[in-house]
Parts: structure tokens; sequence; C-alpha cells
């Protein structure tokens, strides 16, 4: 089996994309969101029950939870093929961090990476749209899309897959479409 890691910032249409994707494919595949993985673990550690709290935690603390993430998706990829929704930069209290540190990018030793991007603008009004999710400027957008490519190829090359580009500016079914293409 295999993991499939599909990537983007928030706003970009990362989890519809997701969604609308695992709907078109059989049962041999199982999606899974890292950050929904990381709060389960954390609330099993009596850590936190809050999402947003997962991003003021101690890098020693985040390192953790992301390692047992990590554990329970390549364990869950020893009986399907895993789609893994996740960003690759993560951004804290103190700064953006690896999403998927060494020693949890060698526990999933993923297949692909898929990239899904959209225009700043574009992910900005997505952004505006929502009530949870701070509406940033589209600057600092593009720069979190570029520390998602940066971390797309440095992860890849570490595991000899490859990048696939997925630009979801139009309708989530045809983005689903050509997701399903590259699967």
């Amino acid at each position: 089996m295999s993991v499939t890691i599909v990537a983007g910032v928030t706003g970009v249409g990362l989890t519809s994309v997701c969604q609308a994707v695992r709907g078109t494919l059989d049962d041999s595949y199982t999606l899974l969101n890292f950050g929904d993985v990381m709060l389960e673990q954390a609330a099993t550690s009596g850590i936190t029950t809050d999402r947003a709290e997962l991003a003021t935690l101690s890098q020693t603390q985040t390192r953790r939870l992301q390692r047992r993430a990590g554990e329970f998706v390549a364990d869950e990829a020893t009986q399907t093929n895993v789609l893994l929704s996740t960003h690759l930069a993560v951004e804290t209290e103190t700064g953006y961090i690896q999403g998927l540190p060494e020693e949890v990018l060698h526990d999933l030793s993923p297949t692909t990476f898929i990239l899904v991007e959209a225009a700043p603008e574009t992910i900005r009004s997505r952004r505006s749209e929502g009530d949870t999710v701070d509406v940033d400027s589209t600057r600092k957008i593009a720069f979190e899309q570029q520390l998602n490519r940066s971390a797309a190829l440095q992860y890849a090359r570490e595991q000899n897959a490859p990048v696939e580009f997925l630009e979801n500016e139009g309708s989530i079914a045809d983005a689903a479409e050509r997701m399903a293409d590259t699967l």
C-alpha cells in the first residue's frame, strides 16, 4: 500500500478537493488529515482537545505529536492506500516549522506528493469567507505557498518521489478529477 501526500496552504481548498476525490476512488483508499490525527494524539495524551492550541505547543511537544501521528498513518498504510492531507510548512507562535520532520517522513515513506495551489488573491478571498481563519495579505499567502513548494521539493528529493502540481482555481470537481487521474 502507499501514502500520497496532498498539501496546500489554508484556504486553497485542500479539504474540499480531497473529499471530492475520495468520493471517486474505491475502498482501497483512506483519506486522513494529518492535523486531525495530531489532535487525536494530543487528546489521547491529555495535551489538548483544541486544534488552535496545537500551534502554541513547544517544538518538542509538536515533534512528538507529529511522530505519533506519522506512526498512526504508517500503520494505516499497511492495510490501505492513504491520501494524507497536510501542510508542509506550519505556522506556530515562534515561526514556521516543518510539517513533516525527517523521522515522520521516513515513517510515512510517501510515493507521491501533490501540491494544491491557487492564486494568492483566490486564497485570500476564500479565507475571507470563513469564520475561523484570519485573512492574511496576498504577500503572506504567496510566501506560505513558496514555503510549501520548497518543502515539497525537499521531501520529494529525500523520498525519491515525484511532486505533482494541482491548480484549484476552478471547480472542485475538476480539481478532484485531475487528482484522481494522478492517483
